[in-house]
């Protein structure tokens, strides 16, 4: 029970860093803030809310699964899309994802 906590908090953890990345990069946009980063950055973090609350919690089966494929979709979609921020974020987001179906 607590190794799958652990993960959680690893997960939710590592989506924060990925989030707020995302979020730095789409700031940091061509002529001003990029919409579409804004709103994956956002998602991220949403994602790693649930995760974290999905194991903190009694009914924790489907909001941790649900953060996690949040995570695993917004990480492929910024990481994917021509254009779009991509790299550690990406990356870090899709680990995200990964350990929060791992601590599901």
């Amino acid at each position: 029970m607590v190794d799958k906590r652990l993960l959680a908090l690893l997960g939710a953890l590592l989506g924060l860093v990925a989030g707020v990345l995302i979020l730095a990069g789409a700031a940091a946009g061509r002529g001003g803030i990029e919409l579409l980063g804004v709103l994956a950055g956002l998602g991220v973090l949403y994602g790693s809310y649930l995760i974290y609350r999905g194991k903190a919690s009694w009914f924790s089966w489907g909001r941790t699964r649900t953060g996690a494929l949040i995570n695993i979709a917004l990480g492929l979609l910024t990481l994917l899309v021509p254009g779009g921020i991509g790299g550690l974020a990406s990356l870090l987001a899709i680990a995200s994802g990964f350990l929060g179906l791992l601590a599901a």
